[in-house]
């Protein structure tokens, strides 16, 4: 391209458009890597926060209060309250993600070697001591986690991720 080339008036124009916004504002209109992280950084823990609510109070409503036991595969019963007050979810910004579940409890619950709330989840076999006697317990699952983070994922996260990152 020669000089010749050039529309000398189309380029006097941009020149005094650039001039007319001012260095600030023209810097504004390029990529900001470090705006940009910012933005994403607040997105993910917004985001991330919100999906945890979801899930947690997904899987608290998906508990019914009831006397006898769910059947298998359903979410269990609670007689209590104590598993559904127990369903805590937390932002880590160490590791950037969030926890969602039930959280161990102060006193002593475990029934061998597994958690009341993992065996509900994820079934088992227990070995308890009853009355002096070391008896073996076949408990089958009854999940409330997963299906409430799948329901998440599948119907809530990509709506939440929409449009979260901010300039």
């Amino acid at each position: 391209m020669q000089c010749s080339d050039v529309d000398l008036p189309m380029v006097e124009v941009m020149a005094k458009s650039l001039l007319s916004i001012g260095f600030r504002n023209a810097k504004r209109a390029f990529f900001d890597k470090s705006r940009v992280m910012v933005s994403v950084d607040a997105a993910k823990r917004e985001v991330l926060s919100h999906f945890g609510a979801y899930v947690r109070k997904g899987a608290r409503w998906s508990i019914k209060e009831a006397d006898g036991s769910a059947p298998p595969g359903q979410p269990p019963h609670s007689h209590t309250g104590l598993i559904k007050r127990a369903i805590l979810y937390y932002f880590d910004r160490v590791r950037e993600s969030v926890v969602v579940g039930p959280v161990l409890l102060d006193k002593p619950t475990s029934y061998g070697p597994m958690k009341v709330p993992q065996v509900l989840e994820h079934g088992g076999t227990v070995r308890r001591t009853v009355d002096g006697e070391q008896r073996i317990y076949k408990y089958e699952a009854r999940p409330f986690m997963g299906p409430a983070f799948v329901k998440g994922l599948d119907k809530r996260m990509p709506a939440m991720w929409r449009d979260s990152v901010r300039a």
